[in-house]
């Protein structure tokens, strides 16, 4: 389930409850001849929860391990268009 199908559903998961979305993201490949690709589209399974701040509710990656972000590489790269999407789909 894509994230843009869990908001057009009529009820949204409760605060903190995560669930596996299919997200949409950017990724960087060898070509056959052994150069760099950029910007490949991808899809790939990620936890996510709604989390309520200062500013309403938003989208938040769940880690799964302690140090997710040292072996995971792209983690952050998600986190970031998670918050993308946040900004321009919730405001």
């Amino acid at each position: 389930m894509t994230l843009d199908q869990v908001m057009a559903a009529s009820e949204l998961p409760r605060m903190y409850r995560v669930i596996e979305v299919d997200l949409d993201v950017m990724r960087n490949g060898i070509g056959s001849g052994g150069g760099v690709i950029y910007d490949i589209g991808k899809v790939v399974k990620r936890k996510i929860r709604r989390v309520r701040d200062a500013t309403g509710w938003r989208w938040q990656l769940v880690r799964q391990d302690k140090n997710q972000e040292v072996w995971d590489y792209y983690f952050e790269q998600d986190r970031e268009g998670l918050d993308e999407f946040n900004f321009w789909e919730l405001r």
